[in-house]
């Protein structure tokens, strides 16, 4: 049977903003400040460090684990009405130090 196998690239803004919308959406607390840098660790599995500039002038950097980030993504997704098949293999490969792809794979139904 055949699969079909999907890209969506995610570049630093979208991930900033799809961490810090679902951090808010899960009333996870992220310290006061601005989210200013996100970079994707190489090691496996895949996580982030997201930085926040305090209003104090220090950065704090938050780990955010595959999960998460992946959780954040599909919401983003879901938010912004951008199709993602529910019965789907869904995978986080890291395609920059600060961009990330998550890769739909549905496989076919056997007739």
């Amino acid at each position: 049977m055949p699969s079909e196998v999907r890209q969506l690239l995610f570049q630093a803004r979208e991930l900033i903003l799809a961490v810090t919308e679902y951090c808010q959406r899960r009333g996870m607390l992220l310290p006061p400040g601005t989210a200013s840098r996100i970079v994707i660790a190489e090691a496996q599995p895949i996580h982030a460090i997201l930085d926040i500039a305090t209003d104090q002038g220090d950065t704090v950097g938050i780990e955010i684990n595959a999960e998460t980030l992946a959780a954040a993504l599909i919401l983003y997704c879901i938010n912004r009405k951008i199709p993602l098949p529910a019965d789907s293999d869904k995978r986080l490969k890291r395609v920059q130090e600060d961009a990330v792809a998550l890769v739909v794979v549905k496989h076919a139904k056997p007739s």
